[in-house]
């Protein structure tokens, strides 16, 4: 009897090593890399965190993995995000883009496109200052009015994350549509330096699809959000036929690059390389520096004539951070290429007397296109 109780023991000991214990978290299947089925499925999330007239309805099926188990207050900037929970304790935070609302508060955050550096703080009230760490490359600079959005919903979202991570989720998914996958680059970027400096638990993964993201930052922010995520776990997904992925318009300047460059002495340089600058050369590349200030000092005048004012409305005692001088947004991350063929023009039609200017950007058509990757 006593030898069956002994087999018995040993066979519990086993099983309970091999499911690695009844009070750690559930394993689930989360595996770096780009996945088209997981992505469908994240389209569906995407399209269903909106409501129904913001987007002129629903157009993909509901997601069949994921039920939404909580949804953030309405930030003052308009922003919100979801979140999804699966059987497979996974769970997406899901953040929504640009809606249309009466004061145009959605698109005043789009629209103040000031670029910032990527580590710093902003005086959002005499009480609070946000500070953050979105990179730690020399140079790196953001969008403002993302970084604002980002700003509204972290504590909420931080809130969620160890609420989900005492309930044994360890896995999560980041992603975000338009405007949503803005913020989703600088959310990813802050959790990830939040756990690389112990503020988030070292045992959590996070991996982020952005959805028909618009740029987000400058070209050193972009090197060291690929760094920090490298190895497969984040993704942009655009549609060429997508107009937004160009936005904000890009203005490149000499001042963009590196302090060390054929522009820092752009004479010597070309005469060391056999092309002595000719005799409108002088002429030519000082309307090339007046145009740079022209273009940078009228866009940030338009931005705080027209812009400004909505975002100190929403926070009176709010106090810029220093600000970059440049317009040199990129696009950023791993970009997944949505294909617009002849079949995708005969269903969203390429033409001005059919004039829709979301159609190609809404989350159906990506789901369209991508459930035709190979």
């Amino acid at each position: 009897m006593k030898k069956l109780e002994t087999v018995v023991m040993l066979i519990v000991i086993i099983v309970i090593i091999g499911s690695g214990g009844c009070n750690k978290h559930e394993k689930s299947e989360f595996n770096s890399g780009f996945d088209k089925s997981e992505l469908l499925e994240l389209i569906t999330v995407a399209e269903h965190m909106y409501d129904s007239v913001d987007i002129s309805g629903f157009k993909t099926p509901l997601p069949t993995e994921y039920i939404r188990v909580y949804r953030s207050p309405v930030s003052v900037l308009k922003n919100r995000f979801d979140i999804w929970k699966s059987e497979k304790s996974k769970v997406v935070i899901a953040i929504r883009g640009t809606i249309l609302d009466k004061k145009g508060i959605s698109f005043a955050e789009d629209f103040h496109a000031y670029m910032v550096p990527a580590i710093g703080k902003t005086k959002i009230s005499n009480e609070i200052t946000f500070q953050y760490k979105l990179a730690e490359l020399s140079g790196a600079g953001v969008h403002l009015g993302l970084l604002l959005g980002l700003y509204t919903l972290h504590e909420d979202m931080i809130e969620q994350i160890n609420l989900r991570y005492t309930e044994g989720v360890r896995n999560y998914y980041i992603i975000g549509h338009s405007q949503g996958s803005g913020v989703a680059y600088l959310a990813t970027a802050y959790l990830w330096y939040l756990q690389k400096d112990g503020k988030l638990p070292s045992d959590i993964q996070f991996k982020t699809y952005c959805i028909a993201a618009p740029k987000a930052g400058n070209t050193p922010f972009s090197y060291d959000y690929e760094n920090l995520t490298k190895g497969g776990w984040a993704f942009s997904i655009q549609n060429t036929a997508d107009w937004i992925p160009y936005c904000p318009i890009t203005f490149e300047t000499a001042g963009d690059l590196p302090p060390i460059s054929g522009f820092t002495k752009v004479r010597e340089v070309l005469t060391e390389i056999h092309y002595p600058p000719g005799p409108n050369f002088n002429d030519a590349y000082a309307k090339y520096g007046k145009l740079q200030n022209e273009v940078l000092d009228g866009m940030q005048q338009v931005i705080k004539e027209i812009i400004y004012p909505k975002i100190s409305a929403l926070f009176p005692e709010y106090i810029e951070p220093e600000l970059i001088k440049s317009l040199d947004f990129e696009r950023i991350g791993v970009t997944i290429p949505l294909i617009a063929d002849k079949d995708y023009y005969k269903k969203f039609p390429d033409s001005k007397a059919h004039f829709n200017v979301w159609e190609n950007h809404s989350p159906y058509p990506y789901y369209y296109l991508a459930g035709k990757m190979k």
